[in-house]
């Protein structure tokens, strides 16, 4: 199972890579057309604001699986070291809750997005596909820390590898 969340994380960041490269060249068109023809592209603002959505919240299940998000270590050097995986694992439940119930506060908007047909001012694009990328990515986040939390569990009751 871990390997599958695995491979649908990975598939995400490449999802959002392709992405943050086709963000890029927008912006460079744009700049390049502003300046040499005085026409910029109509509507760059938003589509770019669309597309950073996409970036930005489908690369965070990857980071939760490589354990890759910045920690600041502060209570590991007043508490017992026996602590430590046991804080660990607090932690790790903590974001699992917080991400749990994140997505399920933004199903709710979502359902109104899409009900009251709400778009973007100038290029007039549903606003669903500016909200469903960060809503699957938060949801998908939110198994990725259901597994590192698992993970973390099982090592800290002595069956696998030291979180």
């Amino acid at each position: 199972m871990a390997r599958v969340i695995g491979a649908a994380a990975r598939l995400l960041s490449h999802v959002a890579a392709i992405t943050l490269l086709a963000m890029v060249l927008l912006n460079v068109v744009d700049v390049s057309m502003r300046s040499a023809f005085n026409a910029p592209i109509f509507g760059t603002f938003e589509i770019v604001e669309l597309l950073l959505a996409v970036v930005a919240f489908l690369v965070i299940p990857e980071a939760f699986l490589r354990d890759g998000h910045i920690t600041i270590e502060l209570i590991d050097t007043v508490v017992p070291a026996r602590w430590v995986p046991w804080l660990k694992v607090l932690g790790m439940g903590a974001t699992v809750a917080f991400l749990a119930l994140l997505v399920w506060a933004m199903v709710a908007p979502a359902v109104d997005i899409v009900r009251f047909h709400e778009v973007t001012f100038s290029l007039q694009i549903p606003k669903i596909y500016e909200y469903a990328p960060v809503l699957l990515g938060l949801a998908c986040a939110a198994v990725a820390a259901l597994v590192m939390f698992l993970r973390d569990v099982k090592a800290v009751l002595g069956g696998g590898p030291r979180p």
